[in-house]
């Protein structure tokens, strides 16, 4: 069976002996259509082997003994067309690693953006790709929704190899909400409500602003979530009203909820820092099982743990690492 494999195909097997295989996109639907990888991630950014593919490289090692399949293929990605290659290397230098289109705000900005014709052929490279959404009845494309396309593990091992831009995982950081809020915004002179409060300044606590500080030492802005009792996983932008709803209401957010939203943010394809107590983090943790939650005692102790990792870049770096071992361990479950 081993002489079905190419020296690019032998190198991405032999240099992954846990069986989860990533590499070039023609080259895994190469090993796909022989039946030698199935995708393993929704994104099919990686691969499985399957029962054939370890037969075909058990095969190729015992007809090449002492040979690395590693010497054998190009080890750089082939470069993309201009404006392809400038639409990965612009998403792999921001925080979020979305392709700008013309619905993005850099669009608006004036900023890079690409047009749908260079997002297509992102999406088909699988470089990029969209994400579900809870009202999906089954896997879709590009090409039927439009949605913003966001980068692979493969778009990001280009933006290394053809940028030398040092883009990996996307930090994201969850902290929780908190009972103490503003007041509603109430209404203007002529009696128009006026615009609801940003998320980020709703919640006005010190053990959430604690928490949020350390927050943003860690990552951008873009980059944090709160997990509202009420809303779920909220971003800093979204307007919200004041509410008084806590994990035990009857209205409070449920498990699925929590568990789409975490797949539309893309979590599983994120390093993800929990701050925040145990109740929230149980609700969390189905749908981020590599969650990684390190404080721990009372908000007391908490809100200290925080003031330490703010201050402090080892610690943040610390818990960075932890966050992203946990993602490769149940990565490769």
């Amino acid at each position: 069976m081993s002489h079905g494999l190419s020296p690019t195909g032998a190198k991405i097997l032999d240099a992954n002996d846990d069986g989860l295989v990533a590499g070039h996109p023609a080259a895994l639907a190469k090993l796909m259509s022989d039946g030698l990888l199935v995708p393993y991630t929704a994104d099919r950014s990686t691969h499985r082997m399957t029962e054939d593919g370890w037969a075909a490289l058990d095969a190729w090692r015992k007809e090449n003994p002492g040979r690395s399949a590693l010497a054998d293929a190009p080890s750089i990605l082939p470069k993309l067309p201009g404006r392809q290659h400038e639409a990965v290397l612009t998403a792999a230098r921001r925080p979020d690693q979305r392709v700008p289109g013309q619905d993005d705000p850099a669009y608006r900005a004036g900023e890079a953006w690409f047009r749908g014709s260079t997002l297509r052929k992102i999406s088909a490279s699988g470089y990029a790709t969209i994400r579900p959404e809870s009202h999906d009845k089954r896997e879709v494309t590009w090409e039927e929704t439009g949605r913003p396309l966001y980068l692979t593990e493969a778009g990001r091992l280009y933006a290394r190899q053809r940028g030398n831009i040092a883009v990996h995982r996307r930090r994201v950081v969850v902290t929780v909400c908190e009972e103490k809020k503003l007041p509603a915004p109430g209404v203007e002179e002529y009696g128009n409500p006026l615009p609801d409060h940003q998320a980020g300044d709703l919640y006005i606590g010190d053990y959430h602003q604690s928490l949020r500080a350390a927050a943003d030492a860690l990552t951008d802005s873009a980059l944090i979530f709160i997990a509202s009792a009420l809303h779920g996983l909220v971003p800093l932008d979204r307007p919200l009203r004041p509410y008084d709803v806590t994990l035990k209401d009857e209205e409070a957010v449920g498990p699925e909820t929590i568990l789409w939203q975490a797949a539309g943010l893309g979590l599983d394809d994120a390093d993800v820092i929990f701050l925040g107590g145990q109740d929230y983090a149980a609700l969390l943790l189905p749908a981020v099982p590599h969650l990684h939650a390190p404080l721990a005692g009372g908000m007391g102790e908490q809100r200290g743990q925080c003031a330490r990792a703010r201050d402090n870049a080892g610690i943040r770096e610390g818990w960075w690492k932890k966050a992203a071992t946990l993602h490769d361990e149940h990565a490769g479950r």
